[in-house]
């Protein structure tokens, strides 16, 4: 028999329920419900193989991300004419460094999840966006990206 093991699970409600933080303040017309930026799931608290998991050996975590507690100004959605095109375009720029909406969402989503799934270095929320700032500005992060795709479309080729 197979055992697996979820190390964190992770769930995001964002702008309109999308599936990423945003840097918009919540409407003063939205409806009840969640708010906008909720974040919740758990997380292991080592990395114990699951043969000797307890079952409640986890951590469970929620937190409503407010952007500008970390130093983002509120903005509307970037991709303002819904264009997949046009959103690759503005993620592709942002990622090349260009500051704007879609670089503050880049880096407020990966310092979040960073954050969140315990990474080496993102301990604080803080220090987590300082570490995705520097890979965005460095452009390891589109160096990341742009290897990801080319292995990703060599597979798809062999298929």
């Amino acid at each position: 028999m197979i055992k697996s093991f979820l190390y964190v699970v992770l769930g995001f409600q964002g702008e309109e329920g999308a599936l990423s933080l945003t840097t918009s303040l919540r409407s003063p017309n939205a409806s009840k419900g969640l708010p906008v930026n909720f974040c919740s799931g758990f997380r292991s608290l080592d990395v114990t193989p699951a043969s000797a998991m307890d079952g409640v050996s986890r951590e469970t975590f929620s937190m409503v991300v407010n952007a500008s507690d970390y130093g983002f100004k509120p903005s509307d959605t970037p991709r303002t004419d819904r264009s997949v095109k046009r959103n690759v375009e503005l993620g592709l720029a942002a990622l090349r460094g260009e500051k704007g909406p879609a670089y503050d969402r880049i880096v407020l989503n990966a310092g979040i999840i960073d954050h969140l799934l315990g990474c080496e270095g993102a301990n604080d929320v803080n220090s987590a966006m300082e570490r995705a700032k520097e890979a965005v500005d460095s452009g390891r992060a589109l160096k990341r990206l742009l290897s990801y795709l080319k292995k990703s479309n060599s597979i798809a080729s062999k298929a």
